[in-house]
């Protein structure tokens, strides 16, 4: 920017939008690393109708067939991350979600009533912005 159009920006905010700009940046830089300093997750808990059904480290590659409401659930476990990889629902909404690996993060298949939630240090869920759940 040259030093007239520098100057017409400055004539053209007033010091409440100045101040605005500037709470704004910050709330945006700080809420962005509020959520991106999740811990990385140690295992992932797979639920069906609201009970367990396996605990799996993130630590071990492997992929485990669950059964789900409509047929078998794949669940791959890699790298420290997991996903569901493949089953029998309309959408494949959970599938389309892709992997998760922070503490906290879930992904869920509606129809095959299979939650896959990953939690942290100790098995806590340490989920950073105080939801339940998120759908998409």
């Amino acid at each position: 920017m040259s030093n007239k159009e520098n100057a017409l920006l400055w004539r053209a905010t007033t010091l409440s939008d100045r101040w605005l700009i500037l709470l704004s940046a910050l709330l945006i830089g700080s809420l962005a690393v509020y959520l991106f300093r999740r811990p990385a997750g140690e295992e992932v808990i797979v639920e069906r109708h609201n009970e367990i059904v396996l605990r799996l480290p993130l630590s071990r590659n492997q992929v485990v067939k669950v059964q789900g409401a409509l047929g078998e659930v794949a669940v791959q476990v890699q790298e420290g991350r997991v996903r569901l990889l493949e089953y029998a629902s309309p959408r494949m909404i959970g599938t389309r979600s892709g992997w998760i690996s922070r503490a906290g993060a879930m992904v869920a298949c509606v129809p095959c009533d299979i939650l896959l939630r990953v939690t942290g240090e100790n098995g806590a869920q340490t989920s950073t912005n105080g939801l339940d759940a998120i759908s998409r």
